[in-house]
């Protein structure tokens, strides 16, 4: 529901959609004039997060499961994680299935071997993955 003095999203009506390897996410808004985006990501036991770089902060709360990030520490349902801008994140593995909410002030890059920018993960991106595969 839209008005004028906001909106609501009923979040389990959103398609799950690829992201990486045994990792997907819903869309759950994007702000085109700020590049600012909001998104569930849901990792199923053996799911793998490349390497990143966060262009600007991003908050995260984890909704379901636990396991260790390398640069934040070990994490919990009911934990809150502040990603910094600039910050740079080694690949993440998730043991086992974690669903987390994730309000990004602005885009990622996912890193290759190199450093080397593979993708970037903004409003552009995620609208795209919407309309192709949701």
């Amino acid at each position: 529901m839209t008005s004028s003095g906001g909106a609501t999203v009923h979040c389990d009506e959103l398609p799950w959609l690829p992201l990486a390897q045994g990792v997907d996410i819903r869309v759950i808004r994007t702000v085109p004039e700020t590049g600012a985006f909001s998104v569930m990501v849901r990792s199923a036991p053996g799911g793998l997060l490349p390497r990143h770089r966060h262009i600007e902060s991003a908050e995260i709360y984890i909704v379901k499961g636990r396991g260790v990030h390398n640069q934040t520490g070990a994490f919990r349902e009911g934990d809150y994680i502040a990603e910094h801008k600039g910050a740079l994140h080694d690949e993440l593995l998730f043991p086992e299935g974690v669903e987390l909410l994730m309000v990004c002030a602005g885009p990622s890059e996912f890193l290759g071997p190199d450093d080397d920018v593979v993708a970037v993960m903004d409003v552009a991106m995620l609208e795209g993955l919407s309309k192709r595969f949701g």
